[in-house]
């Protein structure tokens, strides 16, 4: 059973809220859509939706998950950004920042192979699913330009610590990975995309 809220991802750039509520209107009443922008009033491609019963949340997931918004077709879900769930997100993103620390500073993982003539071009990417694979996060940020390597950081037990780092051949592809795909919905989560940090 799920709550009143939908989780929607892959959302057209050029949606708005106004049109999702709309679309998502057509599985029961909405209370309230929202798109999630990042700082500069753009899209980050994801939003939460909220009904007045759960049971049209349901039907919601039933009925419109891959139903084409704009020029995509949208992924509907339940929301599992509770309360509860935004304060592990917020210990995790913690985590990350530990983790890649410790990761550093022992050389564990393969999120060691930071090299000082990678500055400028290499890329700390964050949240992002366990399961993925660096083969996932590569074909996503070749969108920027070659794609030199993807890491991804790993615990001893060889499982993905949820971070990576991916390293372009030039500067500028670097910037325009973080201007292109920070905030981006990749598999369920928005992704964390920075310069990496040397020293």
């Amino acid at each position: 059973m799920v709550d009143c809220r939908v989780y929607v991802g892959n959302i057209d750039w050029k949606v708005s809220q106004r049109e999702l509520q709309s679309h998502m209107a057509s599985a029961g009443e909405v209370v309230r859509a929202e798109i999630f922008e990042q700082d500069d009033g753009r899209s980050k491609g994801a939003g939460i939706v909220e009904y007045r019963t759960p049971e049209a949340a349901e039907n919601a997931i039933a009925t419109l998950n891959d139903s084409s918004l704009g020029a995509r077709p949208i992924f509907v879900r339940e929301d599992r950004g509770s309360s509860k769930g935004k304060g592990k997100d917020k210990d995790k993103d913690r985590g990350y920042d530990r983790d890649k620390g410790k990761g550093k500073g022992k050389g564990k993982g393969k999120g060691k192979n930071v090299n000082p003539d990678d500055e400028g071009r290499l890329l700390y990417v964050g949240n992002l699913p366990f399961r993925c694979s660096w083969q996932d996060v590569k074909d996503v940020f070749k969108e920027a330009g070659p794609v030199i390597r993807v890491d991804i950081a790993e615990g001893p037990d060889g499982r993905s610590k949820g971070y990576a780092t991916v390293l372009y051949e030039t500067e500028d592809q670097a910037q325009g990975a973080i201007d292109r795909l920070n905030g981006r919905d990749f598999q369920g989560r928005s992704l964390t995309v920075r310069m990496e940090t040397f020293g």
